[in-house]
């Protein structure tokens, strides 16, 4: 029984390693294809460029391997909360400059606005991202910019 047992054993790792091969090589595409935009958009001084990178970034999470997954939700989740709450207080994200928020805002929206951009800002989020540029060095070999 025990004979049996180890060719078994044997095919499912086999397997199991092709898979996240397959899988990683799918991720490892979507950064080298991304990562022109990725890199203008690093490059950018306009103020709020980094909400350029939301489509970008959200198919990344979809090609992105199960042990990335939640630091892309982290980060993109942050990126969509901001990107809404300056759609709802009707602050275009083109000019938006997270160091000075439009005294002309209600309220509610400034404090929408702010805690949507200090949320962005955490640490959690910054480790995330850490984690994912980390990743497409060491396993892709690409930085997600240049």
């Amino acid at each position: 029984m025990r004979r049996t047992l180890l060719p078994v054993a044997a095919l499912v790792l086999g397997l199991t390693a092709a898979g996240c091969s397959s899988e990683q090589e799918t991720y490892c595409q979507a950064v080298e294809e991304h990562q022109p935009e990725l890199t203008d958009i690093a490059a950018s001084a306009e103020p709020g460029a980094v909400l350029d990178a939301l489509d970008a970034y959200r198919d990344l999470r979809e090609q992105a391997p199960d042990d990335l997954r939640d630091e892309w939700t982290q980060v993109v989740t942050r990126l969509e909360a901001l990107r809404g709450a300056l759609d709802d207080a009707g602050v275009d994200p083109a000019s938006y400059d997270p160091k000075v928020t439009p005294e002309e805002l209600a309220q509610d929206d400034r404090r929408a606005v702010e805690s949507a951009a200090r949320a962005l800002g955490e640490t959690a989020t910054i480790k995330a991202m850490g984690g994912i540029e980390q990743q497409a060095l060491d396993v892709c070999g690409t930085p997600l910019s240049q």
